[in-house]
């Protein structure tokens, strides 16, 4: 594929309607292929931080309803929401979360007349959010965390329990509402007292806000638990646990884990969070000049639906803002001890991505620029294309930038960063046809000297979701 066959592809994001059909239909499950959809013994949609402040707006409810309505037509039996409802913990935000259920799945029924079952859970912005926002001032009354047992009878109509459990289809779910950052101290205990209901031939899904530790997005994601639901859940092959918190993508093949059980991330519905440590992500220990912004979170909305077959588990991994599929979906065997979605496993067996044969490095500059808090510094502009996409390649998940400085004959690596495509959380026809990244002069420690100019090469490579990376690409050698 060439480089001007991959910008075509990027474009294919703006076309809508029929192209995002036609790319989400032939992941609507593994069973749509084989034929078998309508044997799903259950299907539910699983979303979860939706951080809702009014009806309409960044914070509104537009993309909830539009969620809510895909999943109708999906024909689901429930939906989980893992938390994060309310962005200020007031129970008028609740209210609009439960109103616009009540749009979509009226009486609390879907398209055929069957219940659709509540799934949800509340995270720390519903219990803690009005804490968080220093300008409100809200009335005790207001607040959910003044008293959540009342909020969640008044606004969604059945009976709080800090720990549920409802049956769906035979199928059982266990949820967990917000505690505190250390997760859910009581839940080893709440598992082990329904255990003949929980260790069947079935699996049975735990619904909790933050990640259980050490599971999806590995250890070092941003927004897990003590490790009280890993320790609780190890005992329970079977399980599959669905939670939030980190808001990060479903693009990263670590949302999904497998080892004594098995933990999936949901995203978010509101907005997807970079990876720490990448030059356009959030606050980072390891720089202290960021050159480039954050990558636009905000135009993404993440969410899974999940078909359960007597033999497997489908997973698909849906783009609420470009309507399609973000990647083929996960298969979770079940009635097996195969665990395919073991991190060792995988990282062992994965695929480097690849660029196309002609793909090469420019660099702007040195140019007068200003790094992410306004501070004016000279920087260098390195462009490159993205990897390659299709049919058995690799989707990078970021890409590592090295500053090769020579000094006569002397070559070394004065500076890496890592950098996420700012398509790098949509669907694969959204991803974009080039990619940044910016360097300070002050970063490369040049100096220059009257006998001597230093000269600067870039070399770049794509990493997978595990790290393992393509072969490199390099600039041309410039001169400072």
């Amino acid at each position: 594929m060439t480089g001007r066959g991959h910008a075509m592809i990027t474009r294919r994001c703006f076309l809508g309607g029929t192209l995002a059909v036609a790319a989400m239909r032939p992941l609507h499950g593994l069973a749509t292929a084989l034929g078998e959809e309508s044997r799903a013994a259950l299907r539910f949609g699983a979303i979860s931080d939706l951080h809702v402040r009014g009806r309409e707006g960044m914070f509104g409810i537009e993309h909830l309803l539009k969620a809510l309505r895909w999943y109708r037509q999906m024909d689901v039996d429930a939906v989980v929401v893992a938390g994060d409802m309310a962005d200020n913990g007031l129970v008028a935000e609740l209210q609009l979360v439960a109103d616009a259920w009540n749009e979509v799945f009226p009486g609390g029924k879907g398209r055929d007349g069957r219940k659709v079952e509540k799934l949800f859970v509340y995270g720390n912005h519903d219990i803690e959010g009005a804490k968080y926002n220093p300008k409100l001032k809200p009335a005790p009354e207001e607040v959910v965390a003044t008293d959540r047992a009342a909020a969640w009878e008044k606004v969604f109509g059945e009976p709080y329990e800090p720990v549920w459990k409802k049956e769906i289809n035979g199928y059982a779910f266990v949820g967990a509402h917000w505690v505190d950052w250390n997760g859910v101290p009581e839940i080893g205990k709440y598992l082990e007292e329904h255990a003949a209901d929980l260790r069947g031939g079935k699996p049975f899904f735990y619904i909790q806000h933050p990640h259980p530790s050490n599971t999806c997005h590995g250890p070092w994601a941003w927004g897990r638990d003590d490790g009280c639901a890993t320790k609780a859940l190890s005992r329970f092959p079977g399980a599959v646990a669905l939670s939030g918190h980190s808001h990060h993508s479903l693009t990263d093949e670590k949302a999904i884990w497998q080892g004594a059980f098995t933990s999936i991330g949901t995203a978010s519905l509101r907005y997807v969070a970079p990876m720490f440590g990448r030059e356009n992500a959030g606050p980072s220990q390891l720089a202290d000049l960021r050159q480039m912004p954050e990558v636009d979170k905000f135009s993404e909305k993440q969410g899974l639906l999940l078909s359960v077959f007597a033999d497997r588990i489908v997973v698909e991994r849906r783009d609420f803002a470009n309507d399609g599929a973000l990647g083929a979906p996960w298969i979770v065997p079940l009635a097996t001890a195969e665990r395919p979605y073991a991190f060792e496993a995988r990282r062992a067996a994965a695929k480097a991505p690849v660029f196309a044969p002609d793909a090469k490095v420019s660099v702007a500059g040195p140019l007068d620029g200003k790094d992410r808090k306004g501070r004016a510094t000279r920087q260098l502009v390195v462009t490159f294309p993205s990897a390659l996409q299709g049919e058995g390649l690799t989707r990078a998940f970021d890409y590592e930038v090295a500053a090769e400085l020579s000094e006569c004959d002397v070559v070394r690596i004065v500076k890496t960063k890592r950098v996420h495509s700012p398509g790098f959380f949509k669907k694969p026809e959204c991803e974009s046809a080039t990619v940044k990244c910016v360097f300070s002069l002050d970063e490369l420690q040049t100096r220059r000297v009257s006998y001597f100019e230093p000269g600067v090469r870039f070399i770049v490579r794509a990493a997978e979701s595990f790290g393992k990376m393509s072969e490199p690409i390099f600039s041309e050698r410039i001169m400072l």
